[in-house]
């Protein structure tokens, strides 16, 4: 699978297709499973505040569903006020879809500053805050869950994770995010790193490779872009699989 912007996520500059690139990406398409993410700007805890919150969240779905993508990774946002920002999120994710229909996989945080997601129960504030539940599932970050203070170094970390997941989201995980992590466990700091080579290192993805609720599901890296570490990064991830998970070129 991959995973792609369907604009500059640094930009509020809107973009429209042309018809040769909805034709081109409709032959990738039927190649390969293919996950919008929302950019970085859109802050969907406070979009009472600032309509453009909204507006560049529908945007993007309206771009994504032109495409035929039928899932976005949307992160929670951020608000001073969590309760509020759990309010806001949940009721701007219906207002999309209420005019799409998308599947919003939304995608927990590392927990820098005021950020909403920070741990699975919080995911679970706004999953149950949200009407149209049917059509929400989740991203778990390794990056991110190790940096809120999740040790998934240890195995039973991944059982705390699995058990909580159960309660809080209904099971509705739907993707991972396959990341190291620069900075140390806890630190809230979010800063990708490569695999095995950051302060996760390589068991704790051994032992999520080995989780049975998890075995089925996709994954995608979003290490940083230097030299050829994409391909280093494929390699060490491919090593780490268990014989009896399939091989997947994402």
């Amino acid at each position: 699978m991959v995973q792609i912007f369907v604009k500059n996520p640094r930009s509020w500059k809107r973009r429209e297709w042309r018809d040769d690139e909805l034709e081109q990406f409709s032959a990738l398409k039927a190649t390969v499973e293919v996950y919008a993410h929302l950019s970085y700007l859109p802050n969907i805890a406070r979009a009472d505040e600032e309509p453009k919150n909204l507006e560049g969240f529908l945007h993007e779905a309206a771009l994504a569903q032109a495409l035929g993508i039928e899932s976005m990774v949307v992160h929670c946002g951020s608000n001073p006020d969590q309760d509020r920002g759990v309010a806001v999120a949940a009721r701007t994710i219906d207002q999309v879809l209420d005019r799409y229909d998308l599947a919003i996989v939304l995608e927990n945080a590392a927990g820098q500053g005021n950020t909403l997601g920070r741990d699975i129960k919080t995911l679970g504030r706004i999953y149950r805050a949200v009407r149209r539940k049917e059509k929400v599932f989740f991203c778990l970050d390794t990056a991110h869950i190790y940096q809120s203070g999740y040790d998934i170094r240890q195995k039973k970390t991944w059982t705390t994770i699995v058990k909580e997941a159960d309660e809080h989201l209904d099971g509705r995980v739907r993707l991972f995010h396959l990341n190291d992590s620069k900075t140390p466990l806890g630190s809230n700091v979010d800063r990708h790193w490569h695999i095995g080579r950051g302060q996760i290192g390589p068991g704790a993805f051994r032992l999520l490779f080995k989780v049975q609720k998890f075995a089925h599901l996709a994954g995608v890296m979003e290490t940083p872009k230097v030299g050829n570490m994409d391909d280093e990064n494929m390699r060490v991830m491919r090593s780490l699989l268990s014989p009896l998970v399939p091989r997947s070129p994402s």
